[in-house]
């Protein structure tokens, strides 16, 4: 049975039947947007993709991304969790599944940026809801839970995506996951069909805040403009491990397509770990005391150690190596993650969760194109070393974003 007590981490039975449909929003959300990265090297074959041309559409989508992690909000914010979440979870169900209909470079472009304006929302939905529904102390746990889904989807995606094309083509790969989606809505609207807000989210300090303007006024609040930092920095390495671990296996360590899907599930398994661990973390910290924001910022501030292991690849030779360096940085990714998304429900107003988680998106995004722009640049000369030297500088960057503007409600951390 799960305790009630707003001083324990254990869910009640409805919280466990929520944060698990998260999970799994979280899995399709990624499985979709993965599916394209593990098949470059079939669509290099089939419409002569580029490596540059494959940084346009990584691009296409982050832009759209971006523009709509804060329009998302905005929304999520409108219409609540429950009705905002299944409009997105549809909306970029179908887009992925046209995918399938795709025959050509343009045509992807255009189905890429679609599927960046509907994919933040499910992110968006998730934290509004664990801000509403799970109580400080459980929502490191419920938002490392929540993310390592995205993880999970990294992790089966490769060899998932691999099997569907070999068996019965690549369009089945966009296919299958759509129909997905489609049928977790349902799912959905029963476990959510009661109102809920969480008692001790009612009295939450941030809810005493004085209210904040929607939008980019927000960056008037310091802890907004705080988190901003650490997503603008942060993210990209997030994008990293998603949009181009498997270019970086197949063209430069020379792993063929059959052994991205035996093999490339390594890094991926390591990155599910990496936010329940955090997660997990930060919320025996939270219970002993330390306050809900320090908490996450602590464990979010170890991260880059763990990430910077993954410059060693560059210079590993033996498979298990290259694959051992990776998954080390890919569990460091995971860390960060699991506590990323937890900290808006603590530091930002309830009713400005998702507004608030949606900006920081955007900036996320943005910095994600810039890096990605870097990262077609470098791979098309094979200068992989002055990538992971970027990647280690972006995690700190965002820690020291948090510890100057991020602070806990009442001045605290």
């Amino acid at each position: 049975m799960i305790s009630s007590s707003t001083g324990r981490i254990r869910f009640s039975a409805e919280q466990t039947a929520v944060v698990s449909l998260l999970f799994v929003v979280a899995l399709l959300n990624y499985v979709d947007r993965q599916v394209l990265s593990v098949l470059v090297p079939v669509m290099k074959e089939q419409i002569g993709l580029t490596a540059e041309q494959y940084a346009w559409l990584v691009n296409a989508f982050l832009f759209a991304y971006g523009i709509m992690y804060t329009g998302s909000g905005l929304v999520l914010d409108r219409l609540g969790s429950r009705v905002g979440l299944a409009l997105f979870v549809a909306a970029w169900s179908l887009v992925s599944g046209l995918h399938a209909a795709a025959g050509g470079f343009v045509a992807f472009l255009v189905l890429r940026f679609l599927l960046g304006l509907t994919e933040p929302g499910g992110w968006t939905g998730a934290i509004k809801t664990i801000s509403e529904r799970f109580s400080p102390v459980q929502r490191g746990l419920a938002a490392g839970i929540f993310a390592s889904g995205a993880s999970v989807a990294t992790l089966i995606a490769p060899p998932l995506v691999v099997f569907m094309s070999l068996q019965w083509g690549w369009r089945t790969a966009f296919v299958i996951p759509s129909a997905a989606g489609l049928l977790w809505l349902p799912l959905w609207w029963k476990a959510t069909q009661k109102s809920f807000v969480h008692a001790a989210a009612k009295l939450s300090p941030t809810l005493r805040d004085p209210p904040q303007p929607s939008g980019a006024m927000l960056l008037r609040d310091t802890r907004v403009l705080g988190y901003v930092l650490a997503r603008f920095f942060g993210d990209s390495t997030g994008y990293f491990l998603l949009f181009w671990i498997p270019e970086y296996l197949s063209s430069t360590k020379g792993f063929s397509f059959a052994m991205l899907g035996k093999l490339a599930w390594f890094p991926f398994l390591c990155n599910d770990i990496g936010p329940l661990a955090g997660g997990y973390f930060s919320s025996k910290l939270v219970a002993a005391g330390v306050p809900a924001v320090t908490a996450r910022k602590i464990v979010m501030s170890l991260a880059p150690l763990l990430v910077a292991v993954g410059a060693l690849s560059v210079s590993a030779t033996h498979t298990w190596t290259i694959l051992a360096t990776l998954g080390v940085a890919a569990f460091g990714v995971g860390v960060w993650a699991g506590n990323l998304h937890a900290l808006p429900a603590d530091a930002f107003p309830q009713e400005k969760v998702a507004t608030s988680y949606g900006l920081a998106g955007s900036a996320g995004a943005l910095g994600g194109i810039i890096f990605n722009y870097l990262v077609g640049y470098w791979t098309t000369r094979s200068d992989y070393s002055a990538i992971f030297a970027m990647l280690l500088l972006l995690q700190p960057l965002g820690a020291a974003g948090m510890w100057l503007f991020l602070k806990a409600p009442g001045n605290r951390g």
